[in-house]
């Protein structure tokens, strides 16, 4: 076995580590917040709380917020719209409202179909690096996902709520990939042009449908996931994302939906049902194979070869 050598960590391997543990925590917190409120409602609070969080990363950061290329081609502007389209709605409502007929803890591990998104489109879309171990650990992770959302009741054959979930792993891919082959535009205003798009469409709808405000308490926590989940958490994601490419990045993001998994067994005390343990070895063998390809790669002597290419 190759040796990993034990140097000092890039910045982009601590900034994706920081955002794989707030989005990963995030999971219990949404399941809590989407059974006091609806889905809209709830996209809504948490772009208020991370626009916050981007515009005091902005404040910290200073220039380097509005600073980037000089020139976006129209590649770049088609991959930005796809960013902010995807990313900062269609996937976040899809997951709201699969969660609210999906267990936290499940609908965590189902969360891993993002991994297996994330990874082929890098490969087949954006012709990033995979090797036959990646594609084994893709292979492992999809079998968990049809044994962890598989429903013999159903006329899909699947849960309603574990194939929104999946559908959501789907679209956050898409969104990662396009998020990672941007460079024309700096993180935080990427990450701010999502929240503003996804937050209005939703304020709107939630206007329109005359939905009821939660209690204080409920807002509060909203509020403060999006501070920290998906405005913080963002945009340390985009700079994770950039350094590495969707698919390394991707690979040590797999440890959020069992930091989510663990948080939500924790927080509802509720003991999954067979397919829950049927699911997670395989869950857990292919995140490990992809976690330790990927870091074997960043420390190895061509790694320098292997970096994802930039238009």
């Amino acid at each position: 076995m190759d040796s990993i050598h034990t140097r000092k960590l890039p910045k982009s391997i601590i900034a994706l580590a920081c955002a794989t543990v707030l989005f990963g925590t995030a999971t219990p917190l949404l399941k809590i917040l989407v059974d006091g409120m609806a889905p809209l409602l709830l996209i809504a609070l948490l772009a208020i709380g991370s626009g916050a969080g981007i515009l005091c990363w902005r404040a910290v950061s200073g220039p380097r917020f509005t600073t980037g290329r000089p020139c976006a081609g129209k590649r770049e502007k088609y991959l930005l719209a796809g960013t902010i389209i995807v990313g900062g709605f269609v996937a976040p409502v899809v997951q709201c409202f699969a969660l609210t007929v999906t267990p936290a803890a499940t609908a965590s591990l189902l969360l891993n179909f993002e991994i297996v998104a994330t990874v082929l489109l890098a490969f087949l879309v954006f012709h990033e690096p995979a090797d036959k171990k990646t594609g084994l650990a893709l292979i492992l992770i999809f079998a968990g996902s049809i044994i962890l959302g598989w429903n013999g009741e159903s006329a899909l054959g699947f849960s309603l709520g574990a194939l929104g979930i999946i559908i959501s792993g789907f679209f956050w891919g898409v969104d990662n990939n396009c998020m990672a082959h941007i460079s024309a535009y700096p993180p935080g205003l990427i990450a701010l042009c999502k929240v503003i798009f996804g937050g209005t469409i939703a304020g709107v709808l939630v206007i329109a449908l005359g939905e009821p405000l939660p209690g204080a308490g409920l807002i509060i926590l909203a509020l403060l996931t999006g501070f920290f989940s998906y405005g913080l958490g963002l945009i340390l994601f985009i700079v994770a994302l950039r350094d590495m490419g969707a698919a390394r990045a991707g690979a040590v993001y797999a440890a959020a939906p069992f930091i989510g998994c663990i948080a939500s067994l924790v927080v509802f005390s509720d003991l999954p049902g067979g397919q829950f343990w049927l699911a997670i070895p395989l869950f857990v063998a292919g995140a490990l194979i992809v976690i330790y390809e990927q870091w074997k790669r960043e420390y190895s002597p061509g790694s320098e070869q292997l970096s994802p290419k930039t238009p």
